[in-house]
């Protein structure tokens, strides 16, 4: 069982204090020795310092910089494009990458964290290049090791689990970045962030919480998209429907369960007052029974094919019936974990690989041995094994709380990777925890997309600029009501939950100003 350190908790309001006494400084450079539109745009007019502030030394010159934990500066250039951007790369011992991007000329005063998605291992240079075009101070961590997002196989070797890279890929590399990404901006500007924020979805996500939950003086706000937190649990529900197909032997085509998908988005379309092609599955409940005898382009619909809808809808279950964890929302396309061919299942490689190498610890392992009568054996060894590590599940924040620090999450309806029931009942666990929901709201709020998928897609309105509402609650005090979402020329509220939007029936449907928020 890997077991999670407990760091010492950084005292209050250290998140905007005293980041160069990580850092010594070459002598001579005056410091001393020792996503669509950008996000936050809307935050940047007003800057979090009352002014721009310009670079103190060259892009070039951030190469010299050294840390006594031996992390290094491994490159530093401009680029030639406007606006100008320093391009700034570092490598944490043992092997955490860190890629920074630092405006020339419009810094907003404020560092921007972001973090890798599925198993890491990458990270996109848009990642941050896009914030620092909005004048962000942005940095990102590739999870402490490289290589492909799919591929879980470097937690394991033949002589036991690398410890040390979970334990990276889990929390270290999140806040190995802030605190050198903090410096080497302090080195670049001459003064430390005036806030810090981190924005990131998927496995960014889930480290955000991390952060909030182990290093709650890192951010001032924190927003997290889709969060990947219960790792331990929805990771291996995502091999849920390959077990149900192999066990009723009833691989089902992609066109019937697109059949399926479509039924039930027809059966609750209209509940919240508009026909769109959006339901919350929170109010949906289809029968997948009724499709029986429909022809499709792949054949009719059986009875069994019903049953395994049913069955994946409805999520893993022990054999006596009792809950393991949720299934793929009424919604959301298949695509994802049911993946078929004619004769076979095609397990996705997150779970594939979390039960090859994560919980079998075997690369000659079969999925095939798979049964739904073991399959909660495997489920209670990766919670037992890794969810003290990765479950990210903590609701205690009353640290992060007294720190005043802000949370934004929301999460996508139709999400067919992160079951979103699993960010509902975190939060749920949440408002328990700290004292309710007027109490949580003042410095917690979940918000829930219709329709959208994960981290993007999906005929359902992601939110606009999330970010631009945590700066405007961090350093105005002003929370979010809603969170404004579009779909090209169509706008909707996106509710705290539990509440949801619904048509006024007065006004065009594709504007947001004619939806209300009810169900609270």
């Amino acid at each position: 069982m890997i077991k999670r350190s407990a760091p010492p908790r950084p005292g209050a309001r250290r998140r905007r204090l005293g980041v160069l006494t990580v850092l010594t400084l070459a002598i001579g450079m005056g410091l001393g020795a020792g996503v669509g539109a950008a996000p936050g745009q809307a935050a940047v007019a007003a800057t979090a310092t009352g002014s721009v502030r310009q670079p103190v030394r060259t892009c070039e010159s951030l190469a010299q910089v050294t840390f006594s934990d031996g992390t290094r500066v491994t490159s530093a250039a401009q680029t030639d494009t406007a606006p100008a951007i320093c391009n700034v790369t570092l490598v944490v011992p043992q092997s955490t990458g860190i890629f920074m991007a630092l405006p020339v000329d419009n810094w907003n005063g404020r560092f921007h964290g972001t973090g890798a998605g599925a198993y890491g291992g990458w990270l996109s240079p848009e990642q941050v290049a896009a914030p620092a075009r909005a004048g962000y101070a942005s940095a990102g961590t590739d999870g402490g090791h490289t290589g492909s997002p799919l591929d879980g196989s470097w937690a394991w070797s033949p002589t036991g689990m690398n410890t040390s890279l979970i334990n990276d890929y889990a929390y270290r590399s999140a806040h190995e970045m802030t605190v050198k990404g903090k410096a080497i901006t302090a080195a670049y500007y001459g003064r430390t962030p005036a806030y810090s924020y981190w924005d990131s979805c998927s496995g960014g996500g889930r480290m955000g919480l991390m952060e909030a939950q182990r290093y709650p003086d890192d951010y001032d706000g924190i927003l997290a998209a889709a969060p990947a937190l219960n790792g331990d649990r929805f990771v291996p529900a995502g091999m849920w429907p390959q077990v149900v197909m192999r066990e009723a032997g009833d691989f089902v085509p992609q066109c019937k369960f697109e059949a399926f998908t479509q039924a039930a988005v027809a059966a609750c379309d209209a509940r919240d007052g508009v026909t769109d092609g959006v339901i919350d599955p929170r109010t949906c409940a289809y029968d997948p029974a009724r499709l029986i005898g429909r022809q499709t382009p792949c054949g009719r619909i059986t009875a069994k094919d019903a049953t395994v809808m049913q069955r994946i809808w409805d999520g893993p279950r022990r054999p006596d019936g009792t809950r393991l964890w949720y299934g793929v929302p009424q919604g959301a396309p298949l695509n994802g974990y049911a993946v078929t061919t004619d004769t076979d299942g095609v397990p996705n490689p997150l779970p594939g690989d979390w039960f090859k190498y994560w919980l079998a610890k075997d690369p000659n392992w079969d999925w095939h041995t798979l049964t739904t009568a073991n399959f909660a054996t495997y489920f209670e060894q990766s919670r037992r094994e890794y969810g003290d590590v990765l479950g990210t599940d903590d609701p205690d924040l009353s640290a992060f709380r007294d720190s005043a620090g802000k949370l934004i999450m929301w999460h996508g309806l139709a999400d067919p990777v992160i079951m979103p029931q699993g960010t509902v009942d975190y939060y749920k666990r949440l408002l328990a925890t700290m004292g309710g929901t007027t109490k949580t709201e003042r410095f917690a709020r979940l918000f829930m997309a219709p329709g959208v998928e994960h981290c993007i897609g999906g005929a359902g309105a992601l939110p606009s600029d999330p970010l631009a509402d945590l700066v405007k609650w961090v350093e105005h005090g002003q929370a979010p009501a809603t969170l404004l979402a579009a779909n090209g020329d169509t706008t909707r509220p996106l509710c705290r939950w539990p509440a949801a939007a619904r048509y006024t029936g007065h006004g065009s449907t594709d504007d947001a100003a004619n939806f209300r928020c009810s169900g609270r």
